[in-house]
């Protein structure tokens, strides 16, 4: 991977907590560090080149799982996913 430039990178953390927040929101209308525990993996995952399956896998475990929902919402999922791919990562 190529070096990091830490201003675009921080933007685009914030985009990704955006989205997060927005439209995901599993639990709804939470503050807005709410879901901050999740942007990193997300960040690491989308740099990294996961999968959707994997992104998929990640959400579903977080909703499902660790937040102890046991329901999951997969299409709401797909459009997470299809936001996250939108951003351009530094």
């Amino acid at each position: 991977m190529p070096p990091i430039d830490k201003l675009a990178f921080r933007i685009w953390r914030g985009r990704i907590r955006d989205i997060l927040n927005k439209d995901w929101d599993p639990i709804g209308g939470c503050p807005a560090d709410e879901y901050d525990a999740y942007v990193g993996k997300v960040a690491a995952m989308l740099r990294g080149g996961a999968t959707d399956s994997e992104l998929m896998e990640y959400l579903k475990w977080a909703e499902a799982v660790h937040m102890g929902f046991g329901q999951f919402d997969t299409e709401r999922a797909r459009k997470v996913i299809t936001l996250l791919r939108s951003l351009a990562h530094p």
